[in-house]
């Protein structure tokens, strides 16, 4: 199980925070406590500039949360099934299961967050104003203050057409919505967040080597983050589509072979690992999944046991993740493996075992499909 710095649950839908969240959030905060504030307003103590640091940083942190699960909880209205939203070093997502099945939703859903971001902004600045009760100097009014300027800034650059960004979501919804292709706005959509991400970097190397500020070394992270993301986002999303409209069980390989619960392990390493050199099989019992065995559980069998050691023994049972119905779609399956970073699933009909899907399988399906999509666009 992956470590989060912490993890909650709000209407259904799981909060949580990856290591690297805190990265920035100490940048964040170091940067607002003997930069941002002290010249937005000196002659402070040096803990007040502390305290508005952190003040400051939890306001971001809730702010980006309010951003991704209005995002969540709009998709849910569609009938989207997005149960995590995970914090990380460049912000946050929203976990989809699968993709959105009409533009609309596809649009709507990407507005959701930059519009939060904007009530939020004019929320912070409204309560700046009320409370520089002393002032516009009042420490409580700057961090506030610096809440509705984050806020504003979150959502315009989120509204950048560069896509996974919101705004090249917008955009792939809208050439999707006019071209009909799905596909192909991707393609496009993708193709503009590599262009922004190229800008991010070029831009930031002149600004690193003209001002030697480390604030053009953050604008090429994020010019690599958003290039990567733009690439294995398109990536991605072009598997979905094409497992999308496939059982599972028709990706599997047909005939797999098993092997039988009540064999002992000698047969097992003669009959099933020798003989068809494979390093791993699926165990049943009857038509019944009752989990793998492979080389390494048969090794951990000391010689003299094999031959009394039934293969039901050493078998590792399946967890509730690994378990998906034989007539789930492909997508579902891949959507799957991918959050719980998984290299096969077990499908079942009921208590029948179905068979074994590998990400090579499915990997392999959505490259070909695509490939011969490509040729057909071509």
């Amino acid at each position: 199980m992956r470590p989060y710095l912490f993890s909650f649950k709000i209407g259904g839908v799981i909060v949580r925070a990856e290591p690297s969240w805190l990265f920035l959030a100490l940048l964040v905060g170091w940067s607002l406590a003997v930069g941002f504030f002290p010249d937005q307003t000196a002659g402070l103590e040096t803990s007040t500039y502390v305290f508005m640091a952190i003040l400051g940083v939890v306001g971001l942190t809730f702010s980006i949360i309010a951003h991704e699960l209005s995002h969540t909880f709009v998709g849910r209205a569609f009938g989207m099934p997005i149960n995590r939203v995970t914090l990380f070093m460049f912000g946050g997502a929203a976990e989809l299961e699968e993709e959105p099945k009409t533009p609309m939703t596809e649009l709507v859903m990407a507005l959701a967050g930059p519009l939060m971001s904007l009530f939020l902004a004019l929320v912070f600045s409204q309560l700046a104003g009320l409370g520089a009760v002393g002032g516009a100097q009042a420490p409580l009014a700057m961090v506030l203050a610096y809440l509705g300027l984050i806020n504003f800034l979150l959502a315009m650059f989120n509204m950048l057409p560069a896509f996974p960004l919101d705004g090249g979501r917008v955009l792939r919804a809208l050439i999707w919505l006019f071209s009909g292709d799905r596909r192909r706005a991707t393609r496009w959509a993708s193709l503009a967040g590599e262009g922004f991400a190229v800008f991010f970097i070029v831009a930031g190397i002149f600004l690193l080597l003209s001002t030697g500020s480390l604030g053009g070394a953050w604008w090429v992270l994020i010019g690599f983050f958003l290039r990567g993301a733009a690439k294995s986002s398109r990536v991605e999303l072009e598997t979905r589509v094409a497992l999308g409209d496939v059982r599972a069980l028709d990706l599997v390989t047909p005939g797999i072979e098993t092997a039988d619960a009540g064999m002992t392990v000698a047969d097992f390493i003669a009959d099933k690992l020798v003989r068809h050199h494979r390093d791993w099989f699926a165990v049943t019992e009857g038509e019944r999944l009752v989990g793998r065995a492979g080389l390494s559980e048969a090794q951990a069998v000391v010689p003299d046991a094999r031959a009394h050691t039934r293969l039901s023994a050493i078998a590792v049972r399946p967890g509730a993740n690994e378990l998906l119905p034989a007539d789930v779609r492909g997508d579902r399956a891949f959507a799957q493996m991918q959050r719980h970073h998984l290299q096969r699933i077990y499908l079942v009909d009921g208590e029948r075992f179905a068979g074994v899907l590998s990400m090579a399988d499915l990997l392999e399906y959505a490259r070909l499909r695509n490939l011969f999509a490509d040729a057909k666009l071509g």
